[in-house]
């Protein structure tokens, strides 16, 4: 989810002020379920924590082409940091412990071990807001640099695609799986598309 406001400083330049919330993954997420109990929902097996980060930036929006005509095309660059702020979200899962009846089985509510748990041992995954006061916040910084390209045909209206490439740095590791390498930093591709309205008409040299 983004939030994205700017504000003209001249004809071609804008600053920018933006807040963004957001989930991240770690790559070696795999949604499984345990072989031998189908009524279980599937679960990431490893994971010690779900990640989600907001972000509160500063940035410049530069217009590198405009569009003199309806139906034309502008071609903008734009460049962002600030804070990012992760969410560190425990996951537990119902763990499966037998009993002196055959029959009969028990569910703990545990956090992923990987010399003690294997994928049989799992049911489920714990309901989503148990143990949520265990959460951590880490305070970090992250970067974003991107283009964009405005095709919209109202000069009160704005619509554009938009990608680039960020990075989040946090001081210390984020332990989202338990079973492979985990990391301080997240480098990722994005895309997206804008839609929204502006306070003041947008120069059109044709008119």
């Amino acid at each position: 989810m983004n939030y994205h406001y700017g504000k003209r400083t001249d004809g071609f330049h804008r600053t920018l002020y933006s807040i963004d919330f957001a989930e991240i993954k770690h790559p070696k997420e795999v949604k499984l379920s345990n072989p031998y109990y189908n009524s279980g929902k599937k679960f990431v097996f490893g994971k010690l924590n779900d990640f989600y980060v907001l972000r509160i930036s500063y940035g410049r929006f530069k217009i590198l082409y405009d569009k003199f005509d309806k139906g034309g095309i502008s071609i903008n660059r734009f460049y962002q940091a600030g804070v990012s702020i992760g969410i560190e979200k425990p996951v537990y899962y119902l763990v499966i412990y037998p009993t002196e009846d055959p029959y009969r089985k028990i569910l703990r509510e545990e956090k992923f071990n990987y010399s003690m748990h294997r994928i049989t041992d799992i049911y489920s995954k714990a309901p989503y807001f148990d143990h949520i006061g265990e959460t951590q916040f880490v305070p970090g910084i992250f970067f974003r640099y991107g283009f964009s390209f405005d095709f919209s045909d109202n000069s009160y209206v704005i619509n554009s695609l938009f990608g680039g490439a960020q990075i989040d740095l946090f001081p210390k590791e984020i332990e989202i799986m338990g079973n492979t390498d985990n990391s301080n930093y997240f480098l990722s591709l994005f895309v997206g598309y804008r839609f929204g309205k502006a306070s003041q008409k947008r120069i059109n040299y044709s008119e």
